[in-house]
């Protein structure tokens, strides 16, 4: 969609297709920040 999730504020280009391509949930970007799942990333790195 083109509206956050959380908040339902309208979301930008950036927003929305950086929700795409992490297959997350469409967020603005204050909730986007608070979501992100940097422990998912971090195993990735570490193996």
């Amino acid at each position: 969609g083109d509206r956050c999730e959380e908040c339902g504020a309208k979301l930008t280009k950036a927003e929305i297709e950086a929700a795409l391509e992490s297959g997350g949930p469409a967020l603005c970007t204050v909730h986007a920040d608070e979501v992100v799942p940097v422990a998912d990333e971090d195993d990735e790195f570490e193996e």
